[in-house]
């Protein structure tokens, strides 16, 4: 994955957000809509496409939800690459529905 794909895969995930947004009532089922779309492809990505996410993301991981996740699953390298990944996903697919005034401010 280069770094075309991976905007195209961030605006897609954005996309889909978005579109689950627009019946979110609050700030809990709008983080619902993040999480459940970020976390609905994360699963199926291999190695080699979680290190290509970690190279072309924004975001740095968050060392602390990849060490919560580690823990509770007893993660072998490969999870632990890609909750790192999915941490960094997650925070540039926010960015980009935050960018397109996606969120209601209330």
């Amino acid at each position: 994955m280069g770094p075309e794909e991976y905007a195209s895969l961030v605006g897609r995930l954005a996309d889909e957000v978005l579109a689950a947004l627009r019946g979110a009532e609050g700030p809990d089922e709008q983080e619902d809509a993040l999480w459940s779309a970020v976390g609905g492809f994360v699963p199926e990505m291999e190695r080699e496409v979680c290190e290509d996410v970690l190279a072309h993301a924004d975001a740095t991981p968050m060392a602390d939800l990849v060490e919560e996740v580690a823990a509770v699953r007893d993660s072998d390298d490969d999870e632990r690459v890609r909750a790192e990944a999915f941490t960094v996903l997650l925070q540039d697919v926010n960015a980009r529905v935050a960018a397109r005034d996606g969120y209601d401010p209330e």
